[in-house]
């Protein structure tokens, strides 16, 4: 059976037609790298289990009693790394609007500097409370913050799930099609059953996306993209028992199970690559003006507290 691979059509759509053998390679990894976000959960979690074995004393003693502590000078909410850390993170947006300036750095570097600081900061924030929030200008802005930060890890998802190239921007339409036409051809070539196994997954997802309907914009083009790899969790066994009926041994259908799950995703992200690029625009622009909310409750809380005495 001949390999398949997309061609990009004029309106933006892809349609199938033959390709030769010779393009048989790996297929390359783009998708964005997560150790920003592992690193900064790691050193977020380190600094809190630190802090509190050290000064769990003086955070057990009530607020009143806090003052007398010898600890209070070093733990009291005033001044905070948090508060620049927050800051520096949203040149990003800046970054943003001047994604043609090459000199600036890739987009992929600043989307990373952008989680580790927009995880990193709250932990500092969270420290500068002093685990103690007794007014309601902290309790919104405290709020706030935590609205921001899971919407942007949220966000941070949807973002992977569009392919993107080495610096962060999104994959040009043929290179998506030579990712779909090589993922198959590898399929296609590990022995016996894979050539099954591959037809299992083009139908599969075909059926999938189909069902999906049309690219929507804002939450409906989340949940419809959200849905439709969600349905394709289960081709991983059912491509191992296609390939094990069609001859393979239990080893190499194993094999082939887990690469027809992978590329099963592959393809499913390119197939429904407006959708999620529309999705995930919504979710960008909802965290944006989140972002301006909680900027306006913490100048808020900052303007009452200076105007009260708790400066730095």
């Amino acid at each position: 059976m001949q390999a398949l691979s997309l061609s990009v059509l004029p309106s933006g759509g892809m349609t199938r037609k033959p390709a030769d053998s010779a393009s048989l390679r790996a297929v390359p990894s783009r998708s964005a790298s997560s150790w920003p976000l592992v690193a900064a959960l790691g050193v977020t979690l380190v600094a809190l289990v630190v802090l509190t074995s050290y000064s769990w004393k003086y955070y057990n003693l009530p607020p009143e009693a806090r003052l007398d502590s010898p600890l209070h000078r070093q733990l009291r909410s005033s001044g905070s790394v948090g508060h620049l850390l927050i800051l520096l993170n949203l040149l990003y947006l800046v970054r943003r609007r001047l994604v043609n300036v090459s000199w600036l750095g890739s987009m992929r570097a600043w989307m990373d500097w952008h989680v580790f600081t927009g995880l990193l900061g709250p932990a500092f924030i969270v420290l500068h409370s002093a685990f103690t929030l007794r007014t309601w200008p902290a309790i919104a802005s405290s709020a706030a913050l935590a609205i921001v930060v899971v919407t942007g890890l949220f966000g941070r998802y949807l973002y992977r799930l569009v392919p993107r190239v080495s610096d962060g921007r999104e994959e040009p339409r043929e290179e998506l099609a030579a990712d779909v036409d090589h993922a198959l051809m590898a399929l296609r070539g590990l022995g016996v059953g894979s050539v099954q196994a591959a037809e299992l997954v083009e139908q599969r997802v075909e059926a999938t996306v189909a069902k999906a309907g049309m690219a929507r914009t804002g939450i409906g083009a989340i949940i419809s993209a959200l849905r439709s790899l969600w349905q394709l969790r289960g081709i991983a066994p059912m491509a191992r028992a296609t390939a094990f009926g069609a001859g393979a041994s239990a080893e190499s259908a194993q094999e082939i199970g887990r690469a027809a799950a992978q590329i099963s995703r592959l393809i499913a992200r390119v197939d429904l690559v407006d959708t999620l690029a529309r999705g995930a625009a919504f979710w960008r622009g909802l965290h944006r003006n989140l972002v301006v909310v909680m900027l306006l409750t913490a100048s808020l809380h900052l303007t009452i507290a200076i105007y009260l005495g708790f400066g730095p």
